[in-house]
């Protein structure tokens, strides 16, 4: 069919590249009907790929009868994860994906994922899906939050998943009249607290909220934090699985660029040697933001605004965060100024950086107008980066789901 031909069908790109199409607008969807629109207002899309080349999305449909899907694209073809309209079992059914349906995906094919609910006890929950099955509840709202006393589940966002099937995500508990923020840890079924608002970080002072947390294979869950009553405003910290806490990189830190850190991205991304990849702006007279990589107490430029990388033109941003790959290579999306495209797709590693993909390049798809509002990817170990693409204000093309394969 359809869906099948676009996902074997490919064009080159860049030398070392070679674009494929994962989901189309238009095309049908295994859910009924058509894929409609892969993004939401002012949200990014994030579609995950894992070792095996495999893309987990979300997507709007039209003529159909569930509005929204969350689907899994393999080699085989597209499956549906869960739909708008599913029932869940004791949790009731599904009735939409929240504000951010960000999807986590891992090597099995498992997807995690954020539902609004009906039909039962509880209002939302996050789950874990995979082909033909019925998603499994790994917390709802509503029931006891382990390691706050009296505290409920009121509140939850993205999850984060690893191979061995645990869950990382943020939670809003509440506890009598206030409410706090919490990551846990979800492991063999039993939840963990690994992170609460209100007490010590390891930079001194105490949590006062938190972004969403990265989790690796080894258990360890990274996470940005606003700090209250330390030496900084906030950082970037990192849990063990043994539960042993760790500052990575604090506000106020000097930079490899000079000056010294003044925040940092939403989201960070995690591999299983304790790297972590993040978006740092600057306060100094040199470069305003940066792509950086940690490795223990090393920080490593990636790239910087002002910078000139392959390909022509200068980087004058970046999407919201970027993605790390286990062998350390770091992908992103950056917008040029002065060179022959506006905005590529970029990929760090020990020889430099490559540039992977670029508006204007051709696809199966079309010609890539743009890479969204707010661009961002997801990169696997084998170097393969998937996106999405869509018109924005004065480009065309298509509106599609890629992944560049290396060609090497």
């Amino acid at each position: 069919g359809l869906v099948g031909a676009l996902l074997v069908s490919s064009v080159a790109t860049a030398a070392q590249y070679r674009l494929r199409v994962v989901a189309l607008a238009g095309a049908p969807s295994p859910a009924g009907g058509s894929f409609d629109r892969f993004s939401l207002e002012r949200v990014p899309v994030v579609t995950p790929v894992n070792g095996r080349g495999e893309v987990a999305f979300f997507a709007t449909l039209a003529r159909a009868a569930a509005p929204e899907g969350l689907f899994l694209a393999r080699g085989t073809g597209t499956v549906k994860i869960a739909a708008e309209g599913d029932r869940v079992g004791r949790p009731g059914t599904i009735t939409g994906f929240g504000k951010e349906p960000i999807p986590a995906l891992n090597d099995r094919g498992d997807v995690a994922f954020h539902a609004s609910l009906a039909g039962g006890r509880s209002v939302d929950g996050i789950f874990v899906g995979s082909a033909g099955g019925v998603p499994r509840a790994v917390v709802l709202s509503g029931q006891p939050a382990p390691g706050v006393p009296s505290g409920t589940v009121a509140g939850l966002g993205a999850p984060a998943l690893n191979a061995r099937g645990d869950v990382a995500f943020l939670a809003t508990v509440q506890r009598g009249r206030d409410t706090v923020d919490a990551i846990y840890l979800s492991t063999g079924g039993r939840l963990r607290k690994v992170a609460l608002e209100g007490e010590p970080s390891p930079a001194g002072g105490s949590f006062a909220g938190f972004g969403p947390p990265s989790l690796n294979n080894r258990g360890a869950v990274a996470f940005g934090a606003v700090v209250e009553g330390g030496r900084a405003v906030g950082g970037l910290f990192l849990v063990e699985a043994s539960g042993r806490a760790r500052t990575l990189v604090l506000a106020g830190d000097e930079t490899p660029l000079g000056g010294s850190f003044a925040g940092f991205g939403e989201r960070l991304s995690l591999n299983d040697a304790g790297q972590i990849a993040f978006h740092g702006r600057i306060n100094g007279d040199g470069s305003p933001a940066g792509i950086f990589v940690t490795a223990g107490d090393l920080v490593t430029v990636v790239a910087a605004v002002g910078s000139a990388p392959p390909g022509g033109g200068r980087l004058v941003s970046f999407g919201p965060w970027p993605a790390l790959a286990g062998d350390g290579r770091v992908g992103f999306v950056a917008a040029l100024d002065g060179g022959a495209v506006p905005v590529a797709v970029f990929v760090w590693g020990p020889d430099g950086i490559e540039r992977a993909v670029a508006a204007g390049d051709r696809s199966a798809a079309g010609l890539i107008g743009s890479f969204g509002l707010y661009p961002v990817l997801s990169i696997n170990d084998r170097g393969t980066v998937a996106f999405s693409i869509s018109p924005t204000a004065g480009t065309q093309g298509p509106e599609a789901i890629l992944a560049a394969d290396p060609a090497r």
